[in-house]
């Protein structure tokens, strides 16, 4: 079955084309597939073409992550080359994004965002990790939970509350003294990380941007451009689902004929086709919002987000039914798909979390989008 996304421009399938031709000729046991799509040069997808990046947009962002989750590549791609670029472009001043952006767009880096704490939520409504000036430097003390990537990073950009209720970020390097890094295998075989610092001491110039001007909202747009990707990411996944299991009913026999030709076989996978195809329209739509005005963007996202998970489980479940017990062994690829389905819906905000921000949406209407914005227009919502 051909779930090619069709909006996509020819530079954008080309991305994409590339990918899946990685991923066909890759050993599906070999290692951590990150360092040739550093040689593609994905990780500066965002990144200005004048700091070494490729300098595209959203749509190239959505064509490279429905290609990851069609071809089953797990990689920090969403966290440091969407969510952590966004950020550095957002907030970092113009000798910050010349020392930073070059590497990371040349894989020479590898970043993630350390902002879930260990007594908070997903995206904590009051920051517990503190920064206090001492002279030119800043000093961090706190704690962060569950960073995924955070494991594979060769650093990561940390939230911070400095001062009475100003947010601020942080570049922390893996080797800076005060720093603790607990790693630990994720459910989708990443690796993640909860992060400790003790009195750890950074120079000024590794605060991001100044405290308190916009970080909150530079944060939520990051993070909901990520969960666009992620939802693109899920789409190609459950595509792949669908497509794994319409091969398997196709030859699998029971009671003397092909599974495939029962009626109620495929009624199943006619609504699951209809799901994945309302995963693909709002991811598409999703990506395509992250630049426009905060309403629509939250709107978009939101709504993708909550499709992606609940069609990820429906289409999960179908799976690994239609597949019999051998759908819950990680000898199929069925079983590894619906683990990175499970840690995508529980990433940057659940099913429920993303339905309570259209509720807020829908209440706050006929606010003007910068009240909007104030009100929950990220996951953060007050951070004071």
């Amino acid at each position: 079955m051909n779930h090619q996304q069709s909006e996509h421009d020819e530079n954008q399938r080309s991305l994409a084309n590339a990918i899946t031709s990685f991923g066909q000729r890759r050993d599906p046991g070999a290692a951590d597939p990150w360092p040739e799509l550093v040689a593609m040069g994905l990780p500066g997808l965002l990144v200005p073409e004048e700091l070494g990046g490729l300098g595209l947009d959203g749509a190239s962002m959505h064509a490279v992550m429905e290609s990851l989750g069609r071809n089953r590549l797990t990689t920090p791609f969403a966290v440091s080359a969407v969510l952590c670029t966004r950020l550095l472009l957002a907030l970092a001043d113009t000798e910050q994004q010349a020392r930073w952006l070059p590497p990371l767009a040349a894989g020479e880096h590898l970043l993630a965002f350390a902002h879930g704490e260990p007594q908070g939520e997903h995206l904590p409504r009051h920051l517990s990790t503190r920064a206090r000036r001492d002279g030119d430097d800043w000093i961090l003390n706190g704690g962060k939970a569950v960073v995924p990537h955070g494991g594979e990073s060769t650093a990561w950009l940390v939230s911070a509350r400095a001062g009475a209720s100003d947010m601020a970020l942080f570049w922390v390097d893996a080797a800076a003294t005060g720093l603790r890094v607990e790693r630990y295998p994720c459910l989708d075989g990443s690796i993640g990380a909860d992060l400790s610092f003790d009195e750890l001491r950074l120079p000024a110039n590794a605060c991001i941007g100044s405290p308190g001007v916009d970080v909150a909202m530079s944060i939520a747009a990051a993070t909901d451009a990520a969960t666009a990707g992620l939802s693109a990411e899920s789409a190609g996944l459950q595509a792949t689902l669908l497509d794994m299991t319409v091969d398997h009913v196709k030859t699998r026999r029971q009671f003397g004929v092909a599974l495939g030709s029962l009626q109620a076989i495929q009624h199943r996978l006619a609504e699951m086709l209809v799901a994945v195809e309302q995963s693909k329209s709002l991811s598409w739509l999703a990506a395509l919002s992250l630049d426009n005005d905060a309403v629509t963007r939250i709107r978009s996202v939101a709504a993708a987000k909550v499709r992606s998970t609940e069609s990820g489980r429906f289409i999960g479940l179908q799976s690994i039914h239609l597949h019999g017990g051998m759908g819950m062994t990680d000898e199929l690829p069925v079983g590894r798909c619906v683990k990175r389905l499970l840690t995508i819906a529980h990433s940057w905000g659940d099913a429920r979390h993303h339905l309570e921000r259209l509720v807020d949406l829908m209440r706050a209407a006929p606010s003007t989008t910068a009240e909007v914005s104030g009100v929950r227009s990220s996951p953060l919502e007050a951070v004071a």
